[in-house]
């Protein structure tokens, strides 16, 4: 369902440890034509609406309703001139725009 690479995994749990944490939340921040928004912050507990999985020893709490949208998802961590963090990507839920439209 969710992958996460070598990178990331090693920086979630230092950065899990740094923050007294016990896993991370995905959430969908937003859905358009371009694909699906997420968002990932630490987190405590499971809330009552979500559900968990384990990637090794990380605990993921996701929201019943996004689990759709995580099916096939990696999360990465990036280093760049401008700055380094945390992506998620889906190419299984990336949509084409319909907002063109042609003129007569």
């Amino acid at each position: 369902m969710i992958e996460i690479s070598d990178r990331a995994y090693e920086e979630l749990v230092k950065v899990l440890k740094e923050n007294d944490a016990n896993g991370i939340r995905i959430v969908i921040t937003g859905v358009s034509c371009s694909g699906v928004n997420y968002g990932m912050e630490l987190a405590k507990e499971k809330k009552e609406d979500e559900i968990e999985i384990k990637y090794k020893d990380i605990r993921i709490f996701i929201d019943k309703l996004a689990e759709i949208y995580l099916d096939g998802c990696r999360i990465d961590y990036i280093e760049t001139p401008y700055g380094s963090g945390f992506t998620i990507e889906n190419r299984s839920h990336s949509f084409g725009c319909a907002c063109e439209h042609e003129e007569y």
